[in-house]
Parts: C-alpha cells; structure tokens; sequence
C-alpha cells in the first residue's frame, strides 16, 4: 500500500513547458544562437547549472552560469505572472481524491520555491498539498535521486512506499534512483520524453489505471 505522492509541478500540475520554451527561444534569439527543439526537449527537469553549463560549453557564452541562472528565474517569474495558467487536464480530480483519502502530498520540483508557489496559488492547489521541495534546496538536482528522498525523509516515509507523479525523462530517471514507483505522464507538450524506466505510463491523468494506487484495500 502506497503511502505518499510526490508531484512535479511543471507539465504535471501546470502545462508550462510550452511557455519556458517560448521565453527561452526569444531569450537565446537575444544571445545569438538558436538551441534545437529536441535537444531543449531532452533537457526538460534537468537542473539549472547543469542547464546552463550545457549552454555555456556548446554555445561559448561569455557570461557567468550564476548569472544566467539569475537572469532565467526572473524571466520565468515573471512568465508565470502575466501568462493566463491551466491545469493539467485530469489533475484536479486526483488531488481531490488524495485529499479526501487523506493522502499525504509533497512536491518535488527542479524550479524555484516563489515560482512553486505562485503556480499553486494562480491553480488554486495551495491546499492539496503537505510538503515542498524545490531544486535551490537540493545540492544535486534530478536526474540525481535527492530532491524525492527529501520529501520522503519530511513524512519519515520509506521510498518504496511512495509514488511520483512525473512527465521528464530526468525525472523518472531521479524517481527510480530514489527506489519509488513512478508514473511517466507523456505529457505531449513536454516532447518525446523516454518514460520508459517509469513503473507506469499514461498520456492523461485520468487515466484508471491509476485508481489502484490509491485505493486503500
């Protein structure tokens, strides 16, 4: 019996990755090169330094990782602002459902904790969950399994008895790594994600086979 659900939040709660995308090609048009779709696919949940320590290394960017990193957390910010946000469809529904089970729920996500927190607040979703951890409080960010033991280790929850809810290859790749079952959700907005080390697949969040995860016998 699973005991704890851990969420991402961006392209799980929130479709956002369309509109990071949309801000990170004007932004680079801006630095003067052009990062092919499927390679920024592929680096979707992947933490920032190693984002940017990409960016620098093939693209020859003068400037400091610190300050890219900087400047991407105030664009992102203020995306999340002026930008009209909607769930994912079929999201609502499961959180209703764990919070009336009473389900104890953490989030585990790369992006930062205001940018956490205004999504959840613009969503409405403040009250579905317990526990929040975001990649500025991990020193190894996903893939690597920290940010998911974290949240295990507040609820005092061992990893086999939680579940994450994930929709990046670097995400179900940390999730496995901390010993959880995880859920790939193929997101389509979120690429051709290789899902395939997660426990279970869906393309919607509605989908009833994720019924039995939470049904208490």
């Amino acid at each position: 019996m699973y005991q704890l659900f851990i969420f991402d939040v961006d392209g799980v709660l929130l479709d956002s990755e369309p509109l990071y995308r949309a801000m990170h090609r004007q932004w680079f048009a801006e630095l003067g090169f052009t990062l092919p779709e499927t390679q920024h696919l592929s680096m979707i949940g992947m933490a920032a330094n190693k984002f940017w320590q990409y960016l620098k290394d093939n693209y020859h960017l003068s400037g400091e990782i610190a300050d890219y990193i900087a400047e991407e957390k105030a664009r992102k910010f203020q995306t999340l602002q002026t930008t009209p946000l909607m769930p994912s469809v079929g999201i609502e529904p499961m959180l209703q459902t764990l919070k009336r089970q009473g389900f104890p729920t953490g989030i585990a996500s790369s992006g930062l904790l205001k940018n956490i927190q205004l999504i959840l607040s613009r969503l409405g979703f403040e009250a579905f969950f317990d526990h929040i951890v975001s990649g500025e409080q991990v020193s190894r960010g996903k893939p690597e399994p920290d940010i998911f033991l974290q949240v295990a280790a507040h609820f005092n929850i061992s990893p086999e008895a939680c579940v994450v809810i994930e929709d990046s290859t670097n995400g179900v790749t940390g999730a496995k790594a901390a010993g959880m079952f995880c859920v790939g959700y193929q997101n389509p907005t979120s690429g051709q994600q290789d899902l395939s080390k997660a426990d279970l697949i869906v393309d919607r969040l509605d989908d009833p086979r994720l019924q039995p995860l939470w049904t208490k016998s």
